[in-house]
Protein backbone atom coordinates (compact mmCIF):
# COMPACT_ATOMS: atom_id res chain seq x y z
CA UNK A 1 0.00 0.00 0.00
CA UNK A 2 1.39 3.61 -1.09
CA UNK A 3 1.67 6.24 1.96
CA UNK A 4 -0.90 8.61 2.59
CA UNK A 5 -0.77 11.61 4.42
CA UNK A 6 -3.31 14.50 5.41
CA UNK A 7 -2.42 17.77 5.59
CA UNK A 8 -4.24 19.97 7.96
CA UNK A 9 -4.64 23.88 8.31
CA UNK A 10 -6.82 23.98 11.09
CA UNK A 11 -7.69 21.52 13.70
CA UNK A 12 -10.45 20.09 11.52
CA UNK A 13 -9.78 21.25 8.08
CA UNK A 14 -8.17 19.03 5.49
CA UNK A 15 -6.28 21.30 3.13
CA UNK A 16 -4.60 18.25 1.26
CA UNK A 17 -5.08 14.29 1.16
CA UNK A 18 -1.92 12.75 -0.57
CA UNK A 19 -1.00 9.22 -1.71
CA UNK A 20 3.17 9.70 -2.08
CA UNK A 21 4.64 7.80 -5.06
CA UNK A 22 7.98 6.33 -5.33
CA UNK A 23 10.74 8.90 -4.91
CA UNK A 24 11.00 11.77 -3.13
CA UNK A 25 7.79 14.44 -3.03
CA UNK A 26 8.99 18.32 -1.72
CA UNK A 27 6.57 20.85 0.30
CA UNK A 28 7.24 24.51 1.11
CA UNK A 29 6.15 27.75 0.47
CA UNK A 30 7.93 27.97 -3.32
CA UNK A 31 5.89 27.42 -6.31
CA UNK A 32 7.87 24.43 -7.33
CA UNK A 33 7.09 22.19 -5.15
CA UNK A 34 4.91 18.91 -5.46
CA UNK A 35 2.90 20.38 -2.16
CA UNK A 36 2.78 24.03 -1.94
CA UNK A 37 2.37 25.19 1.58
CA UNK A 38 1.62 29.38 1.06
CA UNK A 39 2.26 30.74 4.72
CA UNK A 40 5.68 32.57 5.83
CA UNK A 41 6.03 30.43 8.67
CA UNK A 42 7.10 27.84 6.03
CA UNK A 43 10.41 28.34 3.93
CA UNK A 44 10.23 28.02 0.17
CA UNK A 45 11.95 24.85 0.12
CA UNK A 46 11.40 23.72 3.62
CA UNK A 47 11.78 19.48 3.15
CA UNK A 48 10.58 16.50 1.34
CA UNK A 49 8.94 13.06 2.07
CA UNK A 50 10.71 10.33 0.43
CA UNK A 51 9.49 6.78 -0.34
CA UNK A 52 10.88 3.71 -1.46
CA UNK A 53 10.58 -0.11 -0.72
CA UNK A 54 8.06 0.09 1.84
CA UNK A 55 10.00 3.20 4.13
CA UNK A 56 8.21 6.31 3.78
CA UNK A 57 10.62 8.90 5.71
CA UNK A 58 10.84 13.06 5.83
CA UNK A 59 13.44 15.36 5.84
CA UNK A 60 14.25 18.64 6.78
CA UNK A 61 16.08 20.87 4.05
CA UNK A 62 17.70 23.30 6.47
CA UNK A 63 14.49 25.06 6.29
CA UNK A 64 14.28 28.20 9.30
CA UNK A 65 11.44 26.53 11.34
CA UNK A 66 12.06 23.07 11.11
CA UNK A 67 9.60 20.09 11.09
CA UNK A 68 8.80 18.47 14.04
CA UNK A 69 7.53 14.51 14.08
CA UNK A 70 5.05 13.78 17.38
CA UNK A 71 6.75 16.76 19.21
CA UNK A 72 10.63 16.81 18.73
CA UNK A 73 12.41 18.56 15.97
CA UNK A 74 14.38 16.21 13.61
CA UNK A 75 16.19 16.74 10.39
CA UNK A 76 15.21 13.40 8.80
CA UNK A 77 13.17 10.43 10.23
CA UNK A 78 11.14 7.30 9.45
CA UNK A 79 7.61 8.14 9.38
CA UNK A 80 4.84 5.38 10.49
CA UNK A 81 1.07 5.35 10.42
CA UNK A 82 -0.40 7.39 13.01
CA UNK A 83 2.52 10.00 13.19
CA UNK A 84 1.70 13.66 13.63
CA UNK A 85 4.45 15.77 11.39
CA UNK A 86 3.90 19.74 12.11
CA UNK A 87 5.44 22.06 9.49
CA UNK A 88 4.72 26.21 10.43
CA UNK A 89 1.35 26.21 10.78
CA UNK A 90 0.37 23.13 9.07
CA UNK A 91 -0.21 19.27 10.97
CA UNK A 92 0.19 16.45 8.51
CA UNK A 93 -1.19 12.81 9.72
CA UNK A 94 0.59 9.88 8.62
CA UNK A 95 -2.45 7.68 7.22
CA UNK A 96 -0.74 5.29 5.63
CA UNK A 97 3.20 5.16 6.64
CA UNK A 98 6.25 2.75 7.01
CA UNK A 99 5.94 -0.94 7.49
CA UNK A 100 6.27 -2.14 10.56
CA UNK A 101 9.80 -3.62 10.85
CA UNK A 102 9.78 -7.03 11.14
CA UNK A 103 10.21 -8.98 13.95
CA UNK A 104 14.06 -11.14 13.63
CA UNK A 105 12.80 -13.96 15.87
CA UNK A 106 9.63 -14.79 14.72
CA UNK A 107 8.64 -17.83 12.71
Amino acid sequence: MLPEVLIFITHRVVLHSLTLENGYTTFGRGAGNAICLDNPAVSRDHGAFYYRAGVLSIEDHHSMNGIFVNGMRMHRKVLYSGDYVLIGCYKVFVKHGSEHPRNAYAG
